[in-house]
């Protein structure tokens, strides 16, 4: 935990990330996708994901909040 101290960076996040299926609001996988990217190459591991959400008023796709809560390892991974 050291490096954290270091470059500044925050040992634990959670993020509340709003998600659209579809994408009329929010971000749609994409946006998750490219989010989650960054965070693992910054060196976080996802501890946990919890959806609160459901389906849309038309009910053909999810809508909601997914929070994310992320810790900093302390090694890096095997590349």
């Amino acid at each position: 935990m050291a490096d954290a101290i270091k470059n500044n960076k925050e040992t634990e996040i959670v993020k509340f990330f709003y998600f659209s299926e579809l994408g009329n609001c929010g971000e749609n996988y994409e946006g998750h996708q490219t989010y989650c990217d960054k965070m693992l190459k910054e060196g976080y591991s996802l501890v946990s994901m919890i959806p609160l959400g459901n389906l849309d008023v038309r009910r053909d796709s999810y809508e909601g909040t997914l929070v994310y809560h992320w810790r900093l390892v302390s090694i890096k991974s095997f590349k």
